[in-house]
């Protein structure tokens, strides 16, 4: 299984502005060739830039609503009528609400042909996440986060990639990041703040559910240009591999 992380970013602090937007884009990664995980905003810009082809994608999968993780679906949705012709249905997958918003975001913005169920030319199927679930090569289970969010773990080929999306590692998140070969995580914050996600608490979760390796997105701004000292925070509390990955970079799970 294939892992390449589009963008890296997460929303960005007042002043920090270009430091970040500029270098990295919003929180976007491809399995393989056909999931989209994550579509923040400006996701589409990567991945054009990377030459991802939008009709041999069949799943998009959303952690939650806020933006820097779902906003830029709507043009990747445009996209796939405009310029890929897409005929083949497309699966939307995240949590309750998602099929509300997705349209509510087409109408918002004036894309009308990709609104519209007959002018867009290909089916929009929506899943809407329960507490668990486990359909075809994917397992989610619900988070804890101020807004509804899940957490996945992929197999195929007999390895294993758990994302979190911005949940505390709940007991529920950590069994289901158990014995992973990667973990991906949102790291948004330096220190433990509330409900958000520090190095050190990942270093510890990657611990305790036995993971293989551990790989970062959406980490703090002031970590930008300081990868060792990050990485650094982690390893206190977990000896594997530690990625800290740039836009673009591909890893073989």
């Amino acid at each position: 299984m294939k892992l390449t992380f589009l963008g890296t970013a997460g929303l960005v602090p007042p002043g920090m502005g270009l430091k970040v937007t500029g270098i990295r884009g919003m929180n976007s990664m491809l399995i393989d060739n056909d999931y989209l995980l994550e579509v923040g905003d400006g996701a589409l810009r990567n991945i054009i830039a990377h030459g991802v082809d939008l009709k041999v994608v069949k799943r998009v999968l959303v952690s939650h609503l806020h933006s820097d993780h779902f906003i830029g679906i709507v043009h990747v949705l445009h996209n796939m009528v405009a310029v890929h012709n897409r005929t083949d249905p497309l699966e939307i997958i995240g949590p309750r609400g998602i099929a509300n918003a997705t349209r509510g975001l087409m109408d918002l913005c004036g894309l009308h042909t990709a609104a519209d169920d007959e002018k867009r030319g290909y089916e929009l199927i929506f899943k809407e996440l329960s507490e668990t679930d486990h359909f075809d090569d994917i397992q989610t289970s619900r988070g804890e986060h101020p807004v509804e969010t899940h957490a996945y773990r992929i197999r195929r080929n007999n390895r294993t990639l758990f994302y979190n999306g911005e949940s505390l590692f709940t007991d529920e998140v950590l069994n289901l990041a158990h014995g992973a070969d990667l973990l991906v995580s949102t790291v948004s914050v330096p220190r433990t703040h509330s409900y958000h996600i520090s190095p050190e608490a990942l270093g510890k979760a990657a611990t305790k559910a036995g993971v293989k390796r551990v790989a970062t997105v959406h980490w703090p701004p002031d970590f930008e240009g300081k990868h060792d000292e990050f990485r650094g925070l982690i390893a206190k509390h977990f000896g594997g591999e530690i990625i800290i990955p740039d836009d673009f970079t591909t890893i073989e799970v």
